[in-house]
């Protein structure tokens, strides 16, 4: 696991608690069997008795994170913009993107949290991007501008189902944030993935990255389907 192998020590997930849970006597039974250093637990928002019970046992929210949809039931007119949108084959190219990836994102719970030392958020990242990159059913794809030969923008999925995608991670070169590459790279991507044979795209993303909120739900037209508080425990 990808966060096991960034922080040294195992990273846990637990999944479909309800509050009949003995969470005391589970967590005695993971810690000894697995002496994690970092526990979470993502809930729907609605389920405050699960909530609750893990406040009670010394988890503390981290984060709340949006599931959102979308169909691609358009073409986007991308004509006057002179880039290209290219799957990512090589190794020296994946460098670029990995540059971007390990630089760019500041909205996400390992950045914000205390608790994690700093710089770990950014080889997480490239971490999640080197396995999209060797794992089956997953893909790497990047804007590119053939005139200054940069990688502008990359973006990250995961084949979930025939038609249908989710979407993992993306990021804009820090030197072009704030241009308007967001939405540029959005439409390449989803007319790319129309292509591919996509109907759907399923992707989570923290309520605290504004752009990203605005850009997906208030301009490309992403449908929010759930949201879910992440809690988290760090052992020492």
């Amino acid at each position: 696991m990808v966060d096991s192998a960034v922080l040294g020590r195992n990273v846990l997930a637990i999944s479909d608690l309800t509050p009949a849970d003995d969470l005391a006597a589970e967590e005695i039974g993971f810690t000894q069997e697995f002496q994690p250093a970092y526990v979470y637990c993502r809930v729907p928002l609605e389920h405050l008795a699960i909530i609750h019970q893990l406040e009670r046992h010394g988890f503390q929210f981290i984060e709340c994170q949006i599931r959102s949809s979308i169909r691609f039931s358009q073409d986007y007119d991308v004509s006057r913009y002179p880039y290209e949108y290219q799957q990512v084959m090589t190794r020296e190219v994946l460098d670029e993107v990995l540059d971007i990836a390990a630089n760019t994102v500041v909205h996400d719970r390992f950045t914000m949290d205390p608790a994690i030392p700093p710089g770990i958020s950014g080889i997480r990242y490239r971490r999640y991007v080197e396995k999209s990159f060797s794992t089956p059913g997953e893909a790497v794809w990047r804007l590119y501008d053939p005139a200054s030969k940069q990688t502008l923008n990359f973006r990250t999925h995961r084949v979930t189902a025939p038609g249908e995608a989710l979407l993992l991670l993306g990021g804009v070169h820090p030197e072009f944030k704030n241009l308007g590459l967001g939405v540029i790279a959005s439409y390449f991507c989803f007319n790319q993935m129309r292509r591919d044979g996509f109907r759907r795209a399923v992707t989570h993303i923290s309520a605290i990255n504004y752009p990203v909120f605005n850009l997906e739900i208030g301009s490309l037209g992403f449908r929010v389907n759930a949201t879910f508080a992440v809690l988290r425990k760090v052992y020492p």
